[in-house]
């Protein structure tokens, strides 16, 4: 990670702002997931994918050259967003079933409901991480973040 970190330092203007969009795992020490969720996304999903903890991410972060200057845990929407995503997938089974094979049509809807099961218990997280190069931030930042919300709509 902190090698990722310091090629996104070298591709960003002096100016620039990044955002690092990721999913965390919600151990600090780094464990599996419940219900060996993990062990089925690594053997089916994404082999050798890693979920490390947001803090891991932000110290790989600072260490690439890069500071971060906002974080926001989407991990209540994610969630939601996967249940939508799962409940979809049931609603067109048929579809789904003409797309794929028998083993990826499983793999998915277990994948599907174990991912919003795992969001919505807090066994991950997902994380947008804004940031500057590392001493850039104090000298261009707005004092608050109003200027994001201005004409937003409460949901």
């Amino acid at each position: 990670l902190p090698e990722y970190f310091q090629r996104v330092r070298e591709l960003l203007a002096d100016d620039g702002v990044v955002m690092n969009h990721g999913i965390t795992s919600s151990d600090p020490e780094g464990g599996g997931v419940s219900y060996g969720g993990g062990d089925f996304i690594d053997r089916y999903v994404f082999p050798n994918g890693e979920l490390p903890h947001i803090g891991l991410a932000l110290q790989a972060m600072q260490q690439g050259g890069l500071e971060a200057f906002d974080i926001e845990n989407l991990r209540r929407h994610y969630a939601r967003t996967l249940r939508l995503w799962s409940d979809a997938y049931e609603a067109h089974t048929e579809q789904v079933r003409a797309m794929v094979d028998e083993e990826k049509f499983r793999i998915w809807r277990v994948y599907l409901a174990g991912c919003a099961y795992a969001f919505e218990n807090d066994d991950v997280a997902i994380y947008q991480i804004v940031g500057r190069k590392a001493g850039r931030a104090a000298k261009t930042l707005p004092w608050s973040r109003r200027y994001m919300y201005a004409g937003a709509v409460a949901a």
